[in-house]
């Protein structure tokens, strides 16, 4: 038995799923842009942790879009996609969890 990810296993291009990858990767850019920015203002761990977090959402767009276009097979795509979501997590969670434990030092200084 073959498992397939949907959009990793058709034959043909599937041109709605491509532009909304495209749209989202276009999104995703944008808000690690903007993050990249936020972090060389304030160059603290929490936002290095949002700028890694934002870059693995880009890398899922970036895979579906390969996964689309075939150029990532069924068993690839699906370790790389939920590889990404696992340090997506993680990275946000470190985020928080950082910054919270400073501010709360920081009180009692």
């Amino acid at each position: 038995m073959t498992s397939h990810v949907l959009h990793a296993s058709s034959p043909v291009i599937d041109i709605p799923l491509l532009v909304a990858v495209a749209v989202a990767s276009v999104g995703a850019a944008v808000l690690l842009g903007l993050a990249i920015a936020a972090f060389l203002r304030r160059q603290s761990r929490p936002y290095l942790f949002v700028v890694l977090a934002l870059g693995a959402l880009l890398a899922q767009s970036v895979v579906a879009g390969l996964s689309i276009v075939g150029s990532l097979e069924a068993n690839v795509h699906h370790l790389l996609e939920h590889g990404l979501d696992v340090a997506l997590v993680a990275l946000v969670i470190g985020a928080i969890y950082y910054a919270r434990s400073v501010s709360r030092e920081a009180e009692f200084d």
